[in-house]
């Protein structure tokens, strides 16, 4: 019942909702209940223009049809333990109970060079290790088919054939990139009506969502190019099982409560590095991680949001075959005193994350 069209004659002769706003679904790509199953009210009052209570209803009324089956926990472990692509930064696989889950929206940001692209190959390349296909969106131009040949083994290892996993896409702007999705989605749709699921993609990679928003060119705003983004990455994830990685900027803000006229030795302490989108788009991701400068080579990524995890920072750097963590990790949450020694922020906020290793000046 989960996967009936909105628009089969079964569905309509319920008679649940009016049919003029089941083909509004239908046109946003809101096919069935598993695809609606990824809004929430608000969002989907935002999108289509309706009152919360009326959202609330009607998602009350969609999924009351459904008939409620008991789960075991156990079992539900089980299937989940299959469902994460590993990493080889261990503390973040524990961290994360295996890794990186399928099925989920995760972010990665961080400022230029901060190693963004090279997480994203890194994640790639373990994906064509376990035999498991992978889509590379590569807004930035960035993509290198030489270094990830490197990290999966380099030249000598025979294992170019793996680089037939990977398909990759370049995008210029956000109407090329949301074309791109939706010909993705057709294609995975009709996979899964052909039963060919072990043939679908775990991974699609959009690096990154910063600079196709920056040469809009569909005629709408930023925020609905993003709220359009936001609903077929996470529809993707929810249907067909994809872990989508989307990376993203930083940007500098200076605080509300300082005044402008303001004259101070320490006035570079009034600005701080704080991820784009918005407030919005942080709400949207399952997981938000962000990398940040710890000298020349090593780096630090930040686990900032997550339901599995509290927050943490794990040291890592960069080599030629991948990456690979340092053995100094400390828990934000049990160890705050020593982070502030360490100029390490005290907490990870969804609006405001200080990056360190760079100083910010007005």
């Amino acid at each position: 019942m989960s996967f009936l069209s909105f628009t089969s004659p079964y569905f309509i002769s319920l008679n649940l909702v009016d049919t003029h706003l089941l083909e509004r679904f239908e046109r946003a790509g809101i096919k069935n209940l598993t695809d609606l199953s990824v809004y929430t009210p608000l969002e989907l009052s935002f999108k289509f223009r309706l009152s919360i209570s009326d959202a609330e209803q009607i998602l009350e009324k969609l999924f009351s049809i459904l008939t409620i089956q008991s789960k075991n926990v156990y079992d539900m472990l089980i299937q989940t333990s299959f469902s994460y692509i590993p990493t080889k930064l261990p503390s973040l696989n524990r961290y994360l109970n295996g890794g990186l889950r399928r099925g989920s929206l995760i972010e990665l940001c961080g400022s230029w060079g901060s190693g963004k692209t090279q997480f994203c190959l890194h994640l790639t390349a373990e994906c064509c290790l376990m035999g498991l296909r992978s889509i590379y969106i590569d807004t930035e131009h960035t993509f290198s088919s030489i270094r990830l040949l490197n990290m999966i083994g380099g030249f000598d290892s025979k294992q170019e054939y793996l680089l037939e996993l990977v398909r990759t896409e370049i995008v210029f702007d956000s109407d090329s990139l949301m074309k791109i999705l939706t010909s993705i989605e057709n294609e995975l749709e009709e996979e899964s009506k052909n039963n060919t699921p072990d043939q679908c993609p775990a991974l699609l990679i959009i690096d990154s969502i910063a600079a196709p928003l920056r040469t809009s060119t569909m005629g709408y705003s930023r925020e609905n190019v993003l709220l359009l983004f936001t609903d077929c990455t996470k529809r993707l994830a929810a249907r067909y099982n994809l872990l989508v990685l989307v990376t993203n900027q930083v940007t500098t803000k200076r605080r509300s409560n300082v005044l402008s006229e303001k004259n101070d030795k320490n006035i570079a302490n009034d600005f701080y590095t704080s991820v784009a989108l918005g407030k919005a788009w942080s709400y949207s991701v399952n997981v938000r991680l962000a990398i940040s400068y710890q000298g020349d080579t090593r780096r630090q990524l930040i686990v900032g949001k997550s339901i599995e995890s509290p927050a943490y920072t794990i040291a890592f750097r960069i080599l030629t075959n991948g990456l690979e963590e340092i053995a100094d990790n400390v828990d934000i949450n049990t160890q705050r005193k020593s982070f502030e020694k360490q100029s390490i922020p005290k907490l990870i906020q969804a609006d405001e994350i200080h990056l360190i290793g760079k100083q910010l000046r007005p």
